[in-house]
């Protein structure tokens, strides 16, 4: 999950440095232009008119004037040429640009924000799983007898090819086990789910191995063996995902 989101936080980002890279190479368009450069850029025809290199008309004789060594129309606003026209257009798209990439700066820093919430939150919930919280479920579970009830032990890890365990919950189990011994008439049955083998065949022997250790591990914990069987479902096509997964179940049985 967190490499999509690191996949999909690159493919948004890099595109838009590349937009960055290009707005600063028009960072210093400035549009300032000394008297001497802004004369040479027009000329006055014989009627009075003030026009560009080009011979194209740009002020009307009567609607200009020389003030400060600049031409300025009647308003004192020094007349541009077209290359600080251009200029001012590519000032605006950067600026524009720039908006954008703040934006996304701060549309990023809220996902990367959010992420972290929600890693933090989830690393939260899995630390207050207690013996005594798993219990009460179970005591839950086993006084409504909630028979057909699935409870999935979700921190039991197994080696790939085998039914040794790698990893478990301490309070988990130890939870389940308490319950147990407190309703001795409760029985449960551990249902393993797995698609490690190499064909459907050796993924229920190696599920029914690892099932058989569950048991065996709450048995040494106390409850009694009577309690509870265990079975090995393999890979099946109707809980595929839960193969995928090595899902241990525990079902509340009559």
């Amino acid at each position: 999950m967190t490499l999509n989101f690191l996949s999909s936080l690159k493919a948004k980002i890099l595109p838009l440095l590349l937009v960055a890279l290009v707005s600063m190479l028009f960072m210093d368009c400035k549009t300032e232009v000394s008297s001497k450069k802004q004369q040479s850029a027009f000329y006055v025809d014989a009627d009075g008119n003030l026009m560009n290199k080009k011979g194209k008309l740009v002020k009307n004789a009567g609607e200009y004037k020389m003030e400060g060594g600049y031409y300025v129309d009647m308003n004192g606003e020094p007349i541009k040429r077209d290359i600080d026209k251009t200029k001012e257009k590519i000032n605006e798209k950067v600026g524009e640009t720039k908006e954008k990439l703040s934006n996304a700066a701060s549309n990023t820093k809220e996902a990367m924000s959010n992420a972290a919430s929600n890693t933090k939150e989830a690393v939260s919930n899995a630390a207050t799983i207690t013996a005594a919280g798993v219990k009460d479920n179970f005591n839950k579970l086993f006084n409504t007898k909630a028979v057909g009830t699935a409870y999935a032990l979700h921190d039991i890890a197994f080696d790939k090819e085998s039914h040794r365990i790698t990893g478990m919950s301490k309070a988990e189990v130890e939870g389940l086990a308490a319950a147990l011994k407190e309703h001795p008439e409760s029985r449960i049955q551990v249902q393993v789910h797995t698609s490690d083998g190499k064909n459907k065949s050796e993924c229920k022997k190696i599920s029914s191995l690892r099932a058989d250790v569950v048991k065996n591990m709450l048995v040494t914990l106390g409850v009694s063996a009577d309690q509870i069987s265990a079975k090995g479902l393999g890979l099946t096509a109707s809980d595929a995902a839960k193969a995928v997964a090595n899902t241990v179940e525990v079902v509340v049985e009559e």
